[in-house]
């Protein structure tokens, strides 16, 4: 099993090399049949939220998952008998009250389509642009708004792009055809062309697909991303070279007449003139803002969201949205002119990735640089904020009638838990908006609100009328300048730290990076082999360590096991082995998987 193992990682390097080198790909269907890439696909999605989800066969499901159903599988895949089934379609709210259509595969599906997915990362992954951060590894939103905020200083427009239903419009024709061009493998084409044609079941009745990529499958980003790339190619290739001139702006006649009025009065020894002119001259621009011979393009993209970033007038922005929108008819896609804005950087802010991007400008921020010459220090920098209606949105969430208030659905739970759910919403929220300029007085209020809020719902839960009682209680300060004053609970354990639960910690203060970092060479290949695996293919049960064939068993979240179970006395040995290892799977064989299946430990059917 190990050399398996070995074979898979040392054929995805192969593809990955012929990636970087824009070679084409062939025999991918044959390769693709490896019992170790399937081993490698099972240990990296069977911890996903949705693995234990049920499609729509009940039978096609995770557990018991083992080597003889991967051998099942590429069985069927060598003899040409593998039919992808329909996914089933739930759909999920949005913000705009809208619901988003979501498909979920069965398990084999999702095998297939995960081997699928290594292989062809592994092959795009290196020819994938700079500006595309979606959905790719060491990448996401903050790498692109990291980006915008290093290079894209002296914007004049921006242009948000919008496609429209981006997932659901992906043509079948286009995407095989893109694919076509560099994987010479007609049975692995065919492949993908009955996946995207499998269909769906929503509400018990079969609808076939005749485009889109299916939200919820786990290729389908990927495909995007390969779609997308063609529009990252033409920006970056051709508009940008048309829309690029000149190696810096003209001088600005204004600024440099008052120069030279000021040597004049310095000569004369005209002090007040000479001040009075430098007044009016850090109202100016050296360089002459509306020239003609200067201009710049920059791009970024996250999945199927993108934008814009001209140095120009805006007959310019409205030339590149007009030729970004014919571009996008040869992908089959449209880009819709009601969502795309053109917006002016210094007056108005574009939103992106849930941020507002502007341009700063402040004359009076001056500065002395090295070569001893004061210089306004901020003008056309970035500003990335938080947007307002994210700070209302959020204290909506914590407040009735303007005030902090309990959390009714709260009480029910434990101190340790009600902290915990309160300090991983703040943080959460702390941690996505850190690149925020604005970050402290964006989120400040809703912070203490928050706080406030969880104070409250642990006086209404222990029925603490003192206001002072609960600060004595629960209250603590921080133990370093990465701390901050904040709610804290705690639970001791015999041998063992206690479990710390924090709410209001994180400091407001704006970070210059985040902690992913797009300088990490991507890499695509996992070298280890999974805790998981090695318990599988030991070979021996984990709870009457019988020498067999082994399957897993698996559940969607431990603490609802915990929860199943707690207060019983006498446990089954498999519950407290899970519970011991912390761990979500347990290896058993065939007899005693069945046994827990059925219920034949608790009477009860094991879901």
């Amino acid at each position: 099993m190990t050399s398996e193992m070995l074979l898979a990682d040392q054929y995805l390097r192969v593809v990955q090399s012929r990636g970087e080198r824009t070679l084409p790909l062939n025999r991918v269907y044959r390769n693709m049949r490896r019992r170790g890439l399937f081993l490698k696909a099972y240990a990296k999605i069977y911890a996903n939220a949705g693995a234990t989800t049920i499609g729509t066969d009940p039978e096609d499901t995770i557990q018991g998952m083992s080597v003889a159903k991967i051998d099942a599988i590429i069985e069927q895949l060598r003899n040409g008998t593998y039919q992808w089934k329909p996914s089933r379609r739930v759909y999920v709210p949005k913000r705009n009250g809208s619901r988003r259509p979501i498909s979920i595969p069965n398990w084999s599906d999702k095998l297939v389509q995960e081997v699928m997915r290594m292989i062809l990362e592994a092959y795009y992954e290196p020819q994938f642009r700079e500006s595309s951060h979606g959905f790719r590894p060491q990448r996401g939103c903050h790498t692109a708004l990291q980006k915008i905020k290093r290079t894209w200083t002296g914007t004049k427009w921006f242009i948000e792009g919008d496609i429209k239903g981006c997932f659901d419009n992906l043509s079948f024709k286009v995407i095989v055809k893109l694919l076509g061009r560099t994987i010479y493998d007609e049975r692995f084409l065919k492949l993908v062309r009955g996946m995207l044609e499998a269909g769906y079941i929503d509400d018990w009745q079969y609808h076939q697909t005749q485009s889109g990529a299916p939200q919820g499958g786990i290729i389908s980003p990927l495909i995007s991303n390969i779609v997308l790339h063609e529009l990252d190619c033409y920006v970056e290739d051709e508009l940008i070279p048309q829309h690029t001139m000149g190696k810096r702006r003209k001088h600005n006649p204004a600024y440099y007449r008052l120069t030279s009025e000021k040597q004049r009065a310095k000569k004369r020894g005209d002090k007040l003139l000479y001040r009075q002119l430098r007044q009016q001259q850090r109202q100016l621009p050296e360089g002459d803002p509306n020239d003609s011979s200067y201009k710049r393009l920059r791009y970024i993209r996250y999945c199927d969201d993108f934008l814009l970033g001209v140095i120009g007038t805006k007959k310019d922005a409205q030339a590149i949205k007009a030729e970004i929108s014919n571009y996008l008819n040869n992908l089959n896609l449209t880009l819709s002119q009601e969502k795309t804005y053109i917006t002016h950087a210094s007056t108005d802010a574009a939103t992106f990735l849930g941020y507002e991007i502007s341009t700063t400008q402040a004359n009076g921020k001056i500065i002395k640089g090295i070569d001893n010459v004061k210089r306004r220090s901020v003008n056309g920098v970035i500003r990335l904020c938080v947007p307002r209606l994210v700070k209302m949105a959020w204290l909506h969430r914590y407040t009735r009638n303007g005030k902090p208030h309990h959390i009714g659905g709260y009480i029910e739970l434990s101190d340790y838990e009600i902290v915990e759910t309160f300090g991983a919403q703040l943080r959460g929220l702390i941690n996505f908006y850190s690149l925020a300029d604005n970050l402290s007085i964006a989120l400040r209020h809703v912070r203490w609100t928050c706080m406030e809020s969880a104070r409250k719902t642990l006086a209404a839960k222990h029925k603490i009328h003192k206001v002072s009682h609960t600060y004595q209680r629960y209250f603590r300060k921080g133990q370093s300048q990465l701390e901050w004053k904040h709610i804290q609970v705690a639970i001791e354990r015999e041998n063992k730290p206690p479990l710390v639960a924090k709410c209001g910690e994180t400091p407001l203060r704006t970070r210059k990076i985040s902690f992913i970092s797009d300088n990490i060479p991507p890499n695509v290949i996992a070298g280890k082999t999974s805790e998981l695996l090695t318990r599988l293919l030991v070979g021996k049960c984990e709870l009457c360590h019988r020498v067999a064939d082994l399957e897993a068993h698996h559940v969607n979240k431990l603490k609802h096991l915990r929860q199943r179970w707690q207060g019983r006395k006498h446990k089954p040995e498999w519950v407290q082995n899970m519970i011991a290892r912390r761990r979500k799977t347990i290896v058993v064989c065939h007899s005693c998987h069945q046994q827990i299946t059925h219920g034949r430990y608790d009477g009860q059917r094991v879901n």
